[in-house]
């Protein structure tokens, strides 16, 4: 049977489905079988979807370096400080300058080791204060201030390294541009040199002293005035502000203001002037025959100066005026015009007849006193004392309604040792107490009842405590008497107004003192006439006797009160005693020209110090209803000497 050719099989047997089905398509894929009869087949045409998926590819390849290109040229700045700070490590960036002084490319320690030098002076003392002679150097934290040289290094070396990216680029722009000079900076506490400037304040400021005027022992005394000085705590402030501001070391001058005077020497002049006037004449005081004068010394006393509104006033001091007055009085009453009595035997008699008194109105004679003394005169300036006589109420007929007929109150103290003249005097005191009657309510002055220390009360010189010292003086001793009245009035339960203890310890006045209790100190009383009084109420609702013994043999000094005892029992607690001080042991020189000159004598000895509490409690029934406190304080005494300086 022959063989079919390949050509002739299309003719036999056509077939589309078979030529493009499934057998043409694997015959397609594989390889061609090899044919010595002709060329080999053409391959099949390569299909169109993957010649445009390797188009694509290569477009994309292409745009990707050109992202990544852009993007690195965009990248590329924000990389510079990095880099710039990569390439000078730790010296500073180029443009940078430390107050003028470029500092490009140095390291922060050697900047901060030049700057310590340029500085040092500075560091050292950066400022000196002055005024008026006067200089302060304070130290940097003295003024509150800090400064450091390292600081301003750092700040140098962190130009265009700080922040985020864009933040350095546009610190290096303007380094590029402009430069950057760093200026130093300097951190002060205002609160701290503040309280510098107050600390030293009081070198400074000195307060404005007005005119002053001064009036003693008749003579005027003007003190001019003088500016005050102030320092300005806040220009001054400011003006330390200024001066560290080169970093040098600086001197300032403090800066101050002056305070004037309230009262300046125009009033001074004027004042003095006046003084001077009211001064120029005495100012007698007449009651019928008697006179007395006050002087310019005793009037310069009464006057005072007091600064109102810019001027100098010349016045009357009214208290003192009115001391001076009690004083006056005190020479001037006869103390009581009513009979001189006795008390012995439970009965009571007249001794002594009374005869009419006066009695000075005191706020009518400082009333006019103070008038006369404001008028000047170029003579002597009198005046009438205003007083009102006394005539006697108690008679012979009238001593059964006094109630006088007990003893209600004893002191005693002792006199043993004392010189003539202290006995003297003290007999003299005890005879103008003697006898003395004292109404319902009134108030017994001692002073008054004494009267004038002068020979023709019986009185002479003798020594008594004056000042700081113990000096002859006209009824020395008088004071045994006053303090034997306030044993009395203290024991008997009066009221005591009035009272001052001696200024140093008097050792013969503590016999008897404690009444019952024995003896001890602190119930002594010292006068003065016209200045330190006695004084207590009559409080019992009826008449006082007041009557003295003296006991010469023994030395004894008794007054004794004597009327209707009230329901009251007296008792005595203490002496307590504190505040013990030990005499001085120095000497003191005092200089008498009265004396002749190189004689010395001593005039006191030396006695220790110490405070003394006596409590007087008086109860009725056994019920305490009052207690009084009476306090003395003897002064620690130095041994005193006077030294004569006369001719």
């Amino acid at each position: 049977m022959p063989k079919l050719s390949r050509a002739c099989e299309p003719c036999l047997m056509p077939n589309y489905h078979q030529e493009y089905g499934p057998i043409r398509r694997r015959r397609s894929q594989q390889p061609p079988a090899p044919d010595d009869h002709g060329p080999p087949p053409e391959p099949p045409p390569r299909p169109e979807r993957p010649r445009r998926r390797r188009v694509t590819r290569r477009r994309r390849s292409v745009w990707g370096w050109v992202v990544a290109l852009f993007a690195l040229l965009l990248a590329a700045p924000f990389g510079l400080p990095y880099a710039l700070q990569f390439y000078f490590g730790d010296a500073v960036f180029p443009g940078v300058s430390i107050q003028g002084e470029l500092v490009t490319g140095r390291s922060g320690d050697v900047i901060g080791a030049d700057l310590s030098q340029r500085y040092a002076a500075f560091l050292r003392q950066p400022l000196t204060l002055v005024y008026a002679g006067q200089a302060w150097q304070p130290s940097l934290s003295d003024l509150g201030l800090q400064f450091d040289p390292t600081d301003l290094a750092r700040q140098a070396v962190d130009a265009g390294r700080q922040g985020d990216p864009i933040t350095r680029l546009r610190d290096l722009w303007v380094l590029y541009r402009h430069g950057l000079d760093i200026t130093p900076t300097v951190v002060v506490d205002q609160r701290i040199l503040q309280d510098y400037l107050v600390h030293i304040a009081p070198s400074i400021e000195r307060a404005p002293q007005d005119a002053a005027l001064s009036i003693a022992a008749a003579k005027v005394v003007g003190t001019p005035s003088t500016p005050g000085v102030q320092l300005l705590v806040d220009a001054t402030a400011n003006d330390v502000l200024l001066a560290i501001q080169g970093l040098q070391p600086r001197t300032m001058t403090i800066r101050t203001r002056t305070l004037a005077p309230l009262v300046g020497d125009t009033a001074l002049v004027q004042a003095q002037s006046r003084a001077v006037d009211l001064l120029r004449s005495p100012i007698e005081l007449v009651r019928g025959d008697q006179r007395w004068v006050w002087p310019a010394e005793k009037l310069a006393e009464l006057l005072r100066v007091e600064a109102k509104g810019g001027k100098l006033e010349v016045m009357v001091d009214k208290n003192l005026l009115d001391q001076a007055v009690e004083g006056l009085a005190q020479v001037v009453d006869t103390g009581t015009a009513e009979p001189r009595l006795r008390f012995g035997a439970g009965q009571v008699r007249i001794v002594q007849e009374g005869a009419p008194g006066w009695h000075l109105k005191q706020d009518a004679t400082a009333t006019a006193i103070s008038t006369l003394l404001m008028r000047s005169q170029p003579t002597t300036r009198t005046l009438a004392l205003p007083v009102e006589q006394l005539t006697p109420k108690i008679t012979k007929d009238t001593l059964g309604g006094l109630g006088i007929k007990e003893l209600i109150g004893e002191g005693k103290s002792s006199f043993s040792g004392s010189a003539q003249y202290r006995m003297t005097n003290i007999q003299a005191g005890a005879a103008r107490m003697d006898g003395v009657l004292i109404a319902p309510g009134e108030e017994f002055s001692f002073n008054t009842q004494l009267g004038e220390v002068t020979p023709a009360n019986g009185f002479v010189e003798g020594y008594a405590i004056i000042g700081n010292r113990t000096q002859l003086e006209w009824g020395g001793g008088v004071c045994q008497d006053s303090t034997t009245v306030f044993r009395a009035a203290f024991w008997a339960g009066l009221p005591i107004t009035e009272r001052h203890a001696h200024a140093f310890y008097i050792s013969w006045y503590d016999q008897f003192a404690l009444g019952p209790q024995g003896d001890g100190q602190g119930m002594d009383a010292s006068i003065y006439t016209g200045v330190n009084d006695l004084k207590f109420v009559n409080d019992t609702g009826n008449w006082l006797l007041m009557q003295t013994d003296v006991d010469d043999v023994n030395q004894v000094l008794a007054v004794r009160l004597y009327g209707t005892k009230p329901n009251r029992e007296v008792r005595l607690e203490g002496p307590t005693i504190t505040n013990e001080v030990r005499a001085p042991s120095e000497p003191v020189y005092l200089e008498d020209a009265s004396l002749p000159a190189g004689s010395v004598h001593q005039s006191d000895t030396a006695r220790d110090g110490r405070d003394i509490t006596v409590d007087r409690v008086i109860t009725r029934g056994g019920a305490e209803v009052s207690r009084d406190s009476f306090f003395t304080r003897f002064r620690a005494w130095p041994n005193i000497f006077v030294r004569g300086t006369g001719n």
